[in-house]
């Protein structure tokens, strides 16, 4: 049979079925060019209309911007003396959603830089309460070595990175600690009342105390944004400059302080504990406001050990306590200047007119002692100011009233806060018989009277107030106030409304009392410029209650008690006496009598005030010219 025949049995396709094929054909045709469409559709979606939101996502996975965090601004003195400045500090920071294992990160971290039990349980409590993307700080102030060491490595610690970023220095080693005050991390209440970004940063401090704090919006300047680009792992392998904002540097922030008054004021304390105000007595102008001891703020910022804060704590001449405007002592007899006033504005007072002290005073059956035992004999106004004689004032107060006492202290600049621009100044006290009721659900006794009258009792005064109250006297016109941030706007003080001539009879007092032979505070030349002589008030101030046994066994003398049971040594001042300038407020903590430790003390600096600002040198040029 030939192979080419066909079979007969087999059948022809028929019309029929090859119409059914090309339909089918043509259905599949149709199918796949449909999806071909929608695949095209989708295409032309993805890569040309969505083609922007997809390019953000990519650049989103491929860069990240990371916060620039500003150079704090520098805190200066008057002449421009750094007070708070910036250093380098190298620190390590870490990104905890690019850490798989947070243990196994920190323990392979431990293993080229001491980390301390502390400062792992700090960065574990700082991941837990910040978003994941936050870097945290794991260890600041590093020494070079560690850091260079680290760096050798840091390619096997993915999210850890070294840092050389900026930190706070404070050159004095605490000289303005008080004052200046410190910096600090920014804790879960700074964050909940500022949503400034830069808060969440591991390298940003804010102010915490003092200057730091009040001004730290102006320190503190504006985050900037690098842009950065990083690999799968959280690496960074290029920062992209042109997408970046630059951070603005914090302004610098200028004070009225003199950086070496101050530390020649500081030397002169020595190991003494007290505080000593230096102001401008037409401006203002704070010189010096320096509380001892110091403290080392430094540390509250590098890290503050323990051992230290036990230290500070554990010393009975409490080093952090801001003594010379958060203080509060008994004026003592630096309080008369006051008493004097308000008698001579009563017009119930003579000057001229004497009394007797015979060294106490019985009120019904309590006796009130003069400081001088055997008594002053004969004594007026002058002379009680000069001498400071005790009874001369218990007795005119008891004619005048504390009222009237009160009155004039606060006109003086007492029993209120002056508003400095930084937190922590208190208005001491002022008592009166309101005073009592409210504070005290007491009646006023005229026991309390006489113990005001030679402040003590409930009167509580700070250096810095006692600065003011001399600053008042000494302008005689103008109810000057303090000012700490040199170049604001002071509104003119208001008038200090007493009578001229009754200021001449006070500051004559006072001018004795430094320059007569009698005076308790007399000595030639007092401020160590030829012709310069200063005008002031001793004060001694009790701080525990003196029985008559204690006098009786000599047990009230300071030289028998231990340091903490003496009494306070005050003493205030302004020079030169017929032009004045400056106005000095200080307290020696259990310094013994005013004549003394503080009286020393203020005699120095103020002198050195008048040198620095010119005036030694315009005295000796007018006695070469004299002698010529």
């Amino acid at each position: 049979m030939n192979a080419l025949s066909t079979d007969p049995n087999k059948k022809k396709p028929t019309a029929k079925s090859e119409a059914l094929i090309t339909r089918r054909t043509a259905a599949l045709g149709v199918g796949g060019l449909g999806v071909f469409g929608i695949l095209a559709g989708r295409l032309y979606q993805l890569q040309i209309e969505q083609s922007e939101n997809y390019l953000a996502l990519s650049e989103d996975n491929r860069f990240n911007f990371r916060t620039i965090v500003p150079s704090r601004g520098i805190i200066r003195d008057r002449y421009g003396e750094a007070l708070a400045a910036n250093t380098l500090n190298y620190q390590i920071e870490l990104v905890p959603e690019q850490i798989d294992d947070l243990d196994l990160a920190l323990g392979r971290l431990s293993n080229i830089v001491s980390l301390s039990d502390r400062e792992i349980a700090q960065v574990k409590r700082d991941v837990s309460r910040k978003p994941g993307f936050v870097p945290v700080t794991a260890k600041d102030h590093m020494e070079w070595d560690d850091f260079a060491a680290l760096n050798m490595r840091a390619h096997a610690l993915p999210g850890i990175t070294p840092r050389a970023g900026e930190g706070r220095s404070y050159p004095d080693d605490g000289l303005f600690s008080h004052v200046v005050g410190y910096v600090g991390k920014a804790n879960d209440a700074d964050v909940a009342e500022d949503d400034d970004p830069l808060l969440l940063q591991p390298g940003f401090r804010l102010g915490k105390t003092g200057v730091e704090q009040a001004a730290d919006d102006r320190l503190r300047g504006k985050a900037g944004r690098l842009q950065i680009e990083v690999n799968a792992r959280g690496r960074v392998v290029r920062e992209w400059p042109g997408k970046s904002e630059k951070a603005v540097t914090g302004e610098d922030v200028y004070l009225t302080l003199d950086a070496d008054l101050q530390r020649y004021a500081a030397e002169q304390f020595g190991e003494d504990a007290g505080g000593i105000a230096v102001m401008d007595v037409m401006t203002g102008e704070l010189r010096t406001l320096l509380s001892m001891p110091l403290f080392d703020s430094n540390l509250f910022v590098s890290g503050l050990t323990q051992a230290y804060m036990d230290k500070l704590n554990n010393d009975e001449k409490r080093p952090q306590y801001n003594k010379v405007y958060s203080g509060g002592y008994p004026p003592a007899s630096t309080y008369k200047m006051a008493v004097m006033l308000a008698a001579l504005e009563s017009g119930k007072i003579d000057p001229r007119q004497r009394i007797f002290c015979g060294g106490r005073v019985r009120l019904g059956n309590r006796l009130f002692h003069c400081w001088k035992r055997q008594g002053h004999g004969s004594v007026d106004l002058r002379y009680s100011l000069k001498q400071s004689c005790d009874t001369y004032y218990y007795e005119i107060s008891q004619i005048i009233g504390v009222e009237a006492i009160a009155d004039m202290a606060r006109r003086l600049g007492l029993g209120q806060r002056h508003g400095v621009g930084i937190a922590g100044e208190q208005h001491g006290i002022v008592p009166d018989p309101a005073w009592k009721r409210e504070r005290m659900g007491a009646g006023w006794h005229m026991g309390d009277t006489l113990n005001s009258s030679i402040g003590q009792g409930y009167v509580l005064t700070s250096p810095m107030q006692l600065a003011v109250m001399t600053a008042r006297i000494a302008n005689g016109r103008s109810a000057v106030s303090p000012t700490l941030f040199a170049g604001q706007d002071i509104a003119p003080f208001p008038d200090l409304d007493i009578d001229p001539d009754h200021l001449a009879i006070v500051q004559d007092a006072m001018w004795s009392v430094t320059q007569e032979p009698g005076g308790t505070a007399y000595r030639p030349n007092g401020t160590g410029l030829p012709g310069i002589d200063m005008a002031g008030k001793t004060g001694t101030a009790q701080v525990r209650g003196i029985s008559l046994a204690d006098r009786a066994a000599g047990l009230h003398k300071n030289d028998r008690l231990p340091w903490k049971y003496r009494d306070h040594s005050l003493f205030v001042a302004y020079a030169p006496y017929d032009a004045p300038r400056f106005a000095v407020g200080c307290v020696v903590e259990h310094g013994g009598s005013g004549s003394g430790r503080a009286a020393a003390i203020v005699r120095s600096v103020l002198g050195e005030a008048l040198r620095r600002d010119g005036l030694g040198q315009q005295t000796q040029n007018a006695t070469e010219t004299d002698v010529l």
